[in-house]
């Protein structure tokens, strides 16, 4: 009985109950104030036209700016002060100070490592290379890598067996940043390897998202895994104050073991990405295994973030320790490679929205097709108008979403998105053995990514995340052979089908693309 109670009341289910209380007390008294007070009312009829003028001439996202103006319309008092306390929060000066030195010899470990590799592409012959090598490199500080070999698994269950492989042949480190973690068979016989190698005196380090295992791990787990030698946190805790920052998650997936291999793409650490267990029907999930020069780029977004966490940590001001050069004659020389690797990632706390950017460019630069796979399309005008002039220019497009959903309301607002599309002549399908959770891009069957980015606002704006862009290597054949087998079994969407949906549900759609940025 008392270890039941322990479990209910803990730290964070009573941080939970404060949030709400906190929550509710606000919403009182703003209530309270709005019926009694003319005088504050008249204040903040003044104050919410200040703050609509900021957000007019803020550099929020178009989508973002019609919402908070909407509320400021419909609940003056209410959207004032919400905008006030919640609304553009990013670094802190004393976050800034920490992790400067940081980033600062990043870009000098970056540049070392990529700046030769971009300075011999030919800008006229491989444009794209180029446009994209030099952005990421210059933006994520990642930068664009030669001599790399990846791998691409179109299942998750297929990953999952070689990521225990490489994680037992591990002789020096294991870094790991994943969303979700959830007991059973997956993690389970992943934690088995990093209790082992931990006990030999391997350096082990994991990152978890504290809200993303809310339901899957027990309180305060990264106190259980350090018993064990590893060095463990848990990313962006619940805590009892109202703070629109716990909204920022960490959603990156990324693995690196000794600094030559490293894996990265869609699935999470818990048995529906392995197909162990059946959630929502066949879970199609991706990753793809890298291994040589670029997984420095998957390197240097674990210790960045780790630095930024761990207060006691010094910045990292010396990278030569974690180059894949270090530990590379221990393995297997590479195959002979092809084509160009740049990982990168972003953090919500700037208003560079590498993410989107990556995305709006690879529709861009499309001359004869592209293909999408997301989970959850939720789209601000820009991507949203992308698509719809590639598609209405002559660019075949295919954008595969879930057939079963994991989120009805989400589901709904994706459902919400296809009339458009489909008039301007994109072809959008739904998987019907399930749930697609692979977020990837194909480019005229020469440039793709793979990553953890949606295409929705959480992804693009509010969330940690990583992707790998991939030009011209071997694995985009395989990534696209896996997509047309993949929209083979799936179902397209017709606009007859679209416009057969009934009135109401029409009308609750429309409603939800209103507040679409908030979900």
């Amino acid at each position: 009985m008392l270890k039941f109670l322990a479990k209910i009341f803990n730290s964070r289910t009573i941080a939970v109950f404060f949030l709400f209380i906190e929550l509710l007390v606000f919403i009182t008294v703003l209530v309270f104030f709005d019926e009694y007070f003319a005088e504050v009312k008249s204040v903040f009829s003044i104050i919410g036209v200040i703050v609509a003028f900021f957000i007019f001439n803020s550099k929020m996202n178009s989508s973002y700016k019609i919402t908070w103006l909407v509320i400021l319309v419909i609940v003056p008092i209410f959207g004032s002060l919400c905008y006030i306390m919640f609304a553009n929060k990013k670094f802190t000066r004393r976050q800034k100070k920490k992790l400067m030195p940081t980033v600062k010899s990043l870009i000098k470990a970056t540049e070392t490592q990529s700046n030769s590799v971009l300075e011999k592409i030919d800008k006229e012959k491989e444009p794209d290379a180029y446009y994209f090598g030099k952005y990421l490199n210059d933006y994520s500080f990642n930068g664009i890598y030669e001599n790399t070999n990846v791998t691409y698994y179109a299942w998750g269950e297929d990953a999952w067996k070689v990521m225990l492989e490489k994680m037992e042949s591990a002789k020096h480190y294991i870094f790991m940043e994943y969303f979700i973690i959830q007991e059973g068979l997956m993690w389970n016989s992943m934690l088995e390897i990093l209790k082992r190698k931990a006990q030999e005196g391997l350096d082990v380090r994991l990152l978890y998202d504290d809200v993303g295992c809310l339901k899957t791990l027990p309180h305060n787990y990264f106190k259980e895994l350090r018993k064990f030698g590893i060095k463990a946190y848990a990313v962006n805790r619940v805590r009892a104050i109202l703070d629109i920052r716990m909204n920022n998650r960490d959603h990156r997936k990324i693995m690196v073991i000794d600094g030559h291999t490293g894996f990265t793409g869609g699935i999470n650490l818990a048995d529906e990405y392995i197909n162990h267990i059946e959630r929502f029907g066949k879970w199609k999930d991706n990753a793809i295994m890298i291994e040589g020069d670029a997984v420095f780029g998957l390197n240097a977004l674990f210790l960045s973030h780790w630095s930024n966490l761990n207060r006691k940590s010094k910045p990292i001001t010396n990278w030569k320790p974690f180059l894949p050069t270090v530990y590379k004659d221990e393995v297997p020389p590479l195959k002979k490679t092809s084509g160009y690797v740049a990982p990168y990632g972003f953090l919500p706390m700037s208003y560079e929205i590498i993410g989107e950017n990556v995305y709006l460019s690879l529709i861009n630069k499309a001359r004869k097709y592209i293909y999408i796979t997301t989970p959850y399309l939720i789209m601000d005008e820009q991507l949203n108008n992308a698509l719809i002039l590639a598609a209405k220019g002559g660019i075949k497009i295919k954008l595969l979403t879930p057939h079963i959903p994991d989120k009805k309301t989400v589901f709904d607002l994706t459902r919400s998105y296809y009339r458009d599309l489909i008039e301007a002549g994109v072809e959008v399908y739904e998987y019907t053995p399930g749930f697609v959770h692979a977020k990837t891009f194909l480019v005229d069957g020469e440039i793709a990514t793979v990553g953890t980015i949606n295409l929705d606002y959480r992804s693009l704006y509010l969330h940690m995340e990583n992707g790998c862009f991939l030009y011209k290597c071997d694995c985009v054949k395989d990534i696209e052979k896996d997509m047309i087998e993949t929209f083979a079994e799936s179902k397209q969407i017709t606009h007859k089908m679209v416009l057969s949906a009934p009135a109401y549900k029409r009308l609750f759609r429309a409603i939800l693309r209103l507040v679409a940025p908030a979900m």
